[in-house]
């Protein structure tokens, strides 16, 4: 297996590879594009989708499984860039420096997140050509759909919809709610469409399923946690609940999340060490 460093690494290099930059009339968007993909993320997404790919196929080469992961992370990308705007959350800084709409006009930003989801159906389309087997094809077809189907209305943009129509009235479930389509959406089509590359069976699948919603949730709770220390003005989780209990819900869905595990016959542990790197960190 390799280590998650090496990972980032390797997920870099394919997004440099395949995220090619025009100098021509749309080189300030492909600029703005460049600017949040290469803004200091830790590759999350895409390290499950390896990881899970790894897990399923018992080590087979990553090669495969490079597409589905550099899409996500573009589709991520895209989704903060929008996310920070001011019709959105309306936020100055992202990873430490200032957002997309800071750096370059608030047009050019939306056209880049746009620009972004786009090329990531770009690259999964393109990579259908590669198949000549029919399985592997309706395999790559199958990831394909479940990526795009977290990341619409359904998933990601759903989430996004109770952010804002509910913002002053959330509960604890609905703040649950929200972090399993706004969060989980994509965590989740990172960890499944990288079993589904690897031929996992349905019942696999499913429990795949069940771990990345209680990871992505958890994964949510705790960055409510830590930024709730720099800013205690926003509308957050910890409004509507104690550190001590939120700390406790994370350890709860970690554990659950790791149980749901323990019914696929394959080695696991890279994902579940990944689950508690996740829940351990400071930043």
């Amino acid at each position: 297996m390799i280590e998650n460093n090496n990972l980032i690494s390797v997920i870099d290099n394919y997004l440099y590879t395949n995220f090619a930059v025009v100098d021509e009339y749309q080189k300030k968007v492909y600029e703005s594009m460049n600017y949040s993909l290469y803004s200091g993320g830790k590759r999350i997404r895409p390290i499950l989708c390896i990881l899970s790919y790894s897990v399923m196929s018992d080590g087979a080469d990553i090669e495969k499984i490079l597409p589905y992961a550099a899409a996500i992370e573009m589709i991520h990308t895209y989704s903060l860039i929008h996310d920070d705007l001011p019709a959105m959350d309306d936020d100055d800084l992202r990873r430490g420096k200032p957002t997309n709409h800071k750096v370059f006009p608030e047009a050019i930003a939306i056209l880049a997140g746009d620009g972004l989801l786009n090329t990531a159906a770009e690259l999964l389309s393109k990579n259908l050509e590669n198949y000549d087997d029919m399985e592997e094809l309706k395999r790559a077809i199958k990831a394909m759909r479940y990526i795009f189907n977290a990341s619409g209305t359904g998933g990601l943009i759903g989430g996004q919809v109770i952010d804002l129509e509910e913002n002053k009235d959330m509960t604890l479930d609905l703040f649950e709610n929200m972090y399993k389509l706004k969060t989980a959406a994509l965590i989740r089509a990172a960890i499944v469409s990288g079993g589904i590359m690897a031929g996992a069976y349905d019942e696999e699948l499913a429990s795949l399923e069940e771990f990345a919603n209680c990871i992505g949730i958890a994964y949510q709770i705790k960055d409510d946690l830590i930024d709730g220390e720099q800013d205690k003005d926003k509308n957050t989780i910890l409004k509507y609940s104690t550190k001590e209990e939120l700390l406790k819900r994370i350890e709860d869905l970690t554990r659950r999340g790791k149980e749901e595990l323990k019914s696929i016959d394959h080695n696991t542990e890279s994902l579940e060490n990944y689950a508690d790197f996740l829940m351990n960190r400071s930043v």
